[in-house]
């Protein structure tokens, strides 16, 4: 998997059309938008959070191409660095969901026994596969992450041109 900030790819493909785009990263994409952070508990290699600490606010969402290993067909998600994803977020949990490649190339989420859950556009996701559209939003404990295809990712960068 590959990570951007948004805004430096819509810097990169400013001048881009569509299909060139979609050429060029043929893959699907995870949004993580911008939002507020809640690090992970005292010992770990990252920031530090302090007792009565508030979640720290992100300013800018972060562009993640959705990229299985050569023959697999899903993806997991979760604060563990054994993650294909990896999200170090207090309310994840170590490994938070899964996102499975069907038939067609279709795209679905299920929760794997989290603590904190897991919904696709409201519906709740555990145990069960539930499918991602193009702009499907998924809440994974509060992380906030958005699902696109290649043609909508390239709309939301641009603003829809």
């Amino acid at each position: 998997m590959r990570s951007y900030l948004l805004s430096w790819l819509a810097k990169k493909y400013e001048v881009a059309d569509r299909g060139a785009f979609v050429r060029a990263e043929p893959h699907d994409w995870l949004v993580w938008e911008a939002g507020p952070w809640r690090p992970p508990a005292r010992g770990r290699d990252t920031i530090q959070a302090r007792p009565g600490m508030p979640g720290l606010n992100s300013g800018e969402s972060l562009a993640i191409s959705i990229e299985p290993a050569a023959g697999a067909k899903s993806v997991t998600v979760g604060r563990s660095t054994e993650n294909d994803v990896v999200i170090d977020d207090a309310t994840l949990s170590r490994t938070h969901m899964r996102l499975e490649r069907g038939e067609g190339g279709r795209w679905s989420a299920v929760d794997l026994g989290s603590s904190n859950g897991t919904t696709v556009d409201g519906v709740l996701a555990r145990g069960q596969a539930v499918p991602l559209a193009s702009g499907s939003v998924i809440e994974a404990g509060t992380v906030r992450l958005t699902f696109y295809d290649g043609d909508g990712f390239f709309q939301r960068m641009t603003g829809g041109r």
